[in-house]
């Protein structure tokens, strides 16, 4: 999967957070602290990744469905739908509760806004459901914090066709994501994805 990752090494992330906290002191704006929190994840050596630009990049199903999905790191299963040009990722049927009014993310959903020219032409009403990957122990944030977290994947199929090579993410600001972690499942771990349904 090509995470459509933003190039910039962790001295270069330095560099730029000292020149921004110097110069903008007492005159920061909310852009600035998307900024910051951009580069001070690159500090820590994470990739940021711009998450509309990453599920463009990833292509759409002949459904006109995203061939990236992402959700909530506590979820077992994912369904995405289409709302006026928007992708709604939820981890429940988004019809049943009507969850996602406009917010970005909120408990259970994510809005990821698809420019109209990156839009595939038959994407109105769409609407899927798959299977989640599971964080493996050695990436797994501990149970406390996980809420914090999203998987990101790409998705074969709308269907509940377990998944090959997730990465968990979180969220910084605006568009950007750090990546903290990226893993292909094995033939097992999806053997058992498959029971679930």
């Amino acid at each position: 999967m090509d995470l459509n990752t933003i190039l910039i090494s962790p001295e270069e992330a330095t560099a730029k957070l000292d020149e921004y906290r110097k110069l903008i002191a007492s005159e920061r704006t909310a852009e600035d602290d998307r900024i910051m929190a951009g580069y001070r994840a690159a500090r820590r050596g994470l990739q940021v990744i711009d998450l509309p630009k990453t599920i463009v990049a990833g292509g759409w199903h002949d459904s006109g469905m995203p061939k990236i999905a992402v959700v909530r790191a506590t979820a077992t299963s994912a369904w995405c739908h289409w709302d006026s040009g928007d992708l709604v990722f939820a981890d429940t049927d988004w019809w049943l509760n009507q969850i996602n009014r406009g917010a970005r993310i909120n408990e259970h959903s994510l809005r990821v806004s698809v420019p109209g020219d990156d839009r595939p032409s038959h994407s109105y009403g769409q609407s899927g459901r798959t299977i989640v990957p599971p964080i493996p122990p050695r990436f797994r944030p501990r149970l406390n914090r996980l809420h914090r977290f999203h998987i990101l994947w790409e998705v074969e199929n709308w269907t509940p066709v377990p998944p090959r090579d997730p990465a968990l993410i979180r969220y910084i600001r605006g568009d950007l994501w750090a990546v903290h972690a990226v893993w292909d499942l094995t033939e097992l771990e999806r053997a058992v994805l498959s029971a679930r349904n």
